[in-house]
């Protein structure tokens, strides 16, 4: 971006933030947008970095100093970290004319950054809501508010602060060019695309922007498209290292070799990072680079990419005849494109895993299992669907006594006994209660959610069974001796982790791995410690307290009328908004009763809710006024409601 901007001092430094906050992410790593699938996780400079840098910049700039590839669009967010913690340091000690905002606005956006910097996304996001209490029109604290909750990967959220920063300054490039980086990393690339269209219009010489849009068409194919926007960063830029290198991606993908290999070489040249393997296989085969000696042959100037012609197709064939092809996805990703290279392909098409698994040293209940869970959700090949199975009471038991099943099966539950059952579940995620069931009747439930489900009856306290759901991929179960063993699955990443009914959620957690097969034949042994002893079964219990939900849904709720009251309208609207959307429904209440009771019972609640949003919006026709003491009626009448949901949910899981 243009750093000469004719900006006030204080916007420049407002809007640098915007950037700050993006920037932060990738300090050292790079821009996470450039990789779709294998991004690092983001992390957040901790705030005491700004007044550690204060203190010694010298060092500081030495510390942050940013790879040659991307310095030149990293330069203006690595000096924006040290403006902004002066600014916000400044401002909550003594008001200063550098800034627009009051100093008790910067004191939340402070605090909400030091929450999120530390992964306390919920409790950041509260303190910029009071933030925009204060300054509900200030563009540059919603722009900096949306970039947080993309670092929590909240991306509907990040979506609304950066449309309000937008609505707000409709012509500023950066909050435009943060909103599309928010929309590439949300996978909505049209939307993205619409955004970096924008930035270039408002910024001409964004070359991050350009890079960033040649991304967004990639993820819908639109490899013309593609290849312009890099060609124009590298105009702006001709030795930006990233670009040169998706460049030669998108080309090699067209079968376009002979005009890629210019720019894979210019791109190793200026950062030897790009040196990947596949990129040393493809140019070698073209006769372009000695890996032995590791530079090019020759050294030809990069050439333009808009040929019509294809490059001739013997090239490939040489490319997979000579020389061992590797997947790009087997190297340690940093930057690049999120394209597969024609010619490169992993070691094998499918992987043997083995292993053994020992549980306080002995080998694990026959119950326990180990699942392959696949990276990017997907079902693999041969992966059962619809699957359905029926658990049957009889002799006041669970037959089978242990189920395995995977996600989006359909269970039923059959009562064979001449006692009334009521199977209930309150593990976490799987909460569900079937009620009374006479003697020959039945009921079915869908799992839709990964996890363990232990099996309990109401009537009968002595009944339990466990029926664990699967996520897509791959499962087994060990031997006697604890082997396990997977032959032949899929090569591609996968999070691998091991169940058994007594381990509890922090010792399954610990010992959850990342596999990502490539054909290499691997083993993954397990030696886990656990409190518990063979033979115990943990619920899984859901740890929320549905209570606390009310209270805080009550305490919007007043709130928010006693604002509508006082004439803050926007504010108002915002609390009730709070109240259904973050409280009821993203906190777990709406989900619980719907899966307990019914869903048209949450909607229904949900419903009272919302009307009463609606008439402090001034929303719809209302057949009688709408009063303080109208909505304070309302918001009782809905509480009283929501408690005694809460109560009949306890009583109905067994709480005590």
């Amino acid at each position: 971006m243009d750093s000469k901007q004719k900006k006030t001092e204080s916007t420049n430094l407002f809007k640098n933030s915007i950037i700050t906050i993006s920037g932060l992410a990738v300090v050292g790593a790079g821009l996470w947008a450039l990789m779709y699938y294998s991004a690092p996780p983001s992390k957040l400079e901790p705030y005491e970095t700004y007044k550690e840098s204060q203190k010694n910049p010298k060092a500081e700039a030495k510390k942050q100093e940013p790879r040659q590839d991307i310095a030149k669009a990293q330069e203006k967010a690595s000096t924006a970290k040290t403006d902004l913690g002066n600014l916000v340091k400044t401002a909550t000690s003594t008001p200063s004319p550098q800034s627009k905002l009051p100093r008790k606005t910067l004191e939340h956006i402070q605090k909400g950054m030091e929450l999120t910097e530390k992964g306390e996304y919920n409790a950041g996001n509260m303190e910029f809501e009071k933030a925009s209490e204060i300054s509900p029109g200030s563009s540059d604290l919603y722009s900096i508010w949306g970039a947080a909750l993309r670092m929590a990967k909240k991306f509907k959220g990040a979506n609304k602060r950066f449309a309000r920063a937008h609505e707000i300054s409709p012509n500023d490039s950066e909050i435009t060019f943060n909103w599309g980086m928010s929309q590439l990393e949300g996978d909505v690339p049209d939307d993205a695309i619409r955004l970096f269209q924008k930035t270039v219009e408002l910024d001409p010489k964004n070359l991050m922007a350009y890079n960033l849009l040649g991304k967004s068409y990639g993820r819908i194919k639109m490899y013309d498209q593609e290849v312009t926007a890099y060609q124009k960063a590298i105009e702006i830029d001709p030795d930006f290292a990233l670009a040169h290198f998706n460049l030669g991606i998108v080309l090699g993908i067209q079968k376009k070799f002979e005009s890629a290999a210019p720019h894979f070489l210019k791109a190793i040249e200026l950062d030897k990072q790009y040196e990947k393997p596949f990129v040393v296989q493809m140019l070698t085969a073209l006769g372009k680079y000695d890996p032995s000696a590791g530079k090019p042959i020759n050294q030809p100037k990069p050439a333009k990419s808009t040929e019509p012609e294809k490059e001739p197709e013997p090239v490939v064939e040489e490319a997979k005849a000579t020389t061992p092809a590797i997947e790009q996805k087997d190297e340690k990703k940093t930057e690049g494109s999120d394209h597969k290279m024609e010619g490169s392909k992993k070691v094998n098409e499918t992987t043997n895993v083995k292993g053994k698994i020992l549980i306080n040293g002995k080998p694990p209940s026959p119950n326990t299992l180990v699942f392959l869970e696949t990276k990017t959700k997907m079902r693999v090949k041969d992966q059962k669907k619809g699957q359905s199975i029926t658990i049957n009471q009889s002799g006041l038991n669970f037959q089978p006594r242990h189920s395995i099943v995977q996600v989006g099966a359909t269970i039923t539950f059959a009562n064979h006994d001449k006692e009334v059952h009521n199977i209930y579940s309150k593990s976490q995620g799987n909460q569900f209660n079937l009620g009374a069931m006479a003697a020959g009747s039945f009921k079915s439930i869908e799992v839709n959610k990964a996890g363990p489900i232990v099996l309990r009856c109401n009537m009968h306290k002595d009944m339990i069974g466990t029926l664990f759901v699967v996520p897509n991929g791959y499962y087994t179960q060990p031997n006697a001796k604890g082997v396990y063993e997977f032959k032949n699955v899929k090569s591609e990443g996968y999070i691998m982790q091991v169940w058994a009914p007594m381990l509890s959620p922090d010792e399954v957690h610990a010992n959850i791995r990342s596999a990502d097969l490539t054909g290499v034949d691997q083993t993954f042994d397990f030696d886990i410690k656990s409190a518990s002893v063979r033979g115990e079964i943990h619920d899984m219990t859901d740890p929320t307290d549905y209570n606390a939900i009310v209270d805080n849904i009550e305490k919007e709720m007043f709130q928010a009328i006693e604002d509508w009251k006082n004439g803050k309208k926007f504010i108002s609207r915002k609390r009730m908004l709070m109240a259904i959307t973050k409280h009821f429904d993203g906190e777990g209440l709406k989900d619980a009763i719907a899966k307990s009771f019914s869903s048209k019972r949450s909607v229904l609640l949900e419903q009272k809710l919302d009307k009463i949003r609606k008439e402090i919006s001034g929303y719809g026709k209302s057949d009688e006024p709408v009063t303080e003491a109208s909505l304070k009626s309302q918001a009782e009448f809905a509480v009283s409601q929501l408690r005694l949901n809460v109560k009949e949910l306890a009583a109905r899981r067994g709480a005590d």
